[in-house]
């Protein structure tokens, strides 16, 4: 039975299989392409309980998919930045950051005709070290992020930013900011959003995670990769951290998801955060 209670935000990072793992660039170059069918069936399950979503996407997937995001739009789906070269930000000066954002942004308004607004970093890569970007992404129109993961994690985290939606404020302007969700426990910061995590845990924790949140009065900010719903995609070797929670428990993330899809409501990043911050409120 669905839950009422709350609108969830339900975000997907739009790249292929190959496109968000360390592997040499010729390997990419001659990767199989698997996207489509992995986005046929997720807006299929999306469509079937009339949900709705964020989609973020990578600047060479809306090159070679135009059509995907046009797609994406006239279904009604929020149409969001993932950047361009899909590189850690902490890794980037603040020239390319803003070069690649400006180039990915231009493109998809290119497409769909109207402002992007959402943005999300690869790998949630903005910490302590790349914060800056906060103040570019204002700067460059964007009027929300959803990047910042409230966990410790080898690859990404700010453990002690407040996980709550809110209104960041920065020399170019505000902007919201909804963090990835998590749950306290112990004293520490449990994620329970999405991707490896909805794959490894067991569906029962999820419900009881979101049921949580719900009983805060809090949105979960879901997200999920298409290759999640595509288990047969090629295996290769990379980075052993990454590649444990990239191929973990794959072919569990369908069922799960069409249980999730029954059991709680879905919008949009846009629409989630119009909800929990409103107009006049700050921080």
């Amino acid at each position: 039975m669905r839950s009422s209670r709350i609108r969830h935000a339900f975000t997907v990072d739009v790249e292929d299989w190959y496109q968000g793992i360390p592997i040499a660039a010729e390997t990419r170059a001659t990767a199989a392409r698997r996207l489509q069918g992995s986005m046929d069936v997720l807006l299929a399950l999306l469509a079937e309980r009339r949900h709705k979503g964020t989609f973020f996407l990578l600047g060479p997937v809306a090159s070679e998919y135009p059509e995907l995001v046009r797609r994406l739009a006239a279904e009604g789906h929020e149409i969001g930045c993932h950047g361009w070269s899909h590189d850690l930000l902490y890794t980037m000066t603040r020239e390319r950051f803003v070069e690649e954002t400006r180039r990915a942004k231009a493109l998809l308004e290119d497409l769909i005709g109207r402002p992007v607004v959402a943005y999300r970093a690869a790998y949630f890569s903005i910490t302590r070290a790349s914060l800056w970007a906060l103040e570019e992404l204002a700067r460059l129109g964007f009027s929300y992020d959803s990047s910042i993961f409230p966990v410790r994690n080898w690859r990404y985290g700010i453990p002690d930013f407040d996980p709550r939606p809110q209104r960041v404020h920065t020399p170019a302007g505000p902007i919201l900011e909804l963090p990835m969700s998590v749950r306290r426990v112990a004293g520490r910061n449990v994620p329970v959003s999405g991707g490896a995590y909805f794959r490894l845990f067991p569906y029962a924790l999820t419900r009881a995670n979101f049921r949580h949140a719900e009983g805060e009065g809090r949105p979960v900010v879901f997200y999920l990769h298409p290759w999640e719903l595509d288990p047969g995609h090629p295996r290769v070797r990379f980075h052993w951290k990454a590649w444990a929670t990239h191929y973990a428990r794959l072919g569990t993330t369908r069922p799960k998801l069409e249980r999730l899809l029954c059991d709680f409501d879905f919008g949009t990043l846009g629409a989630t955060l119009e909800a929990a911050v409103p107009t006049g409120t700050g921080s």
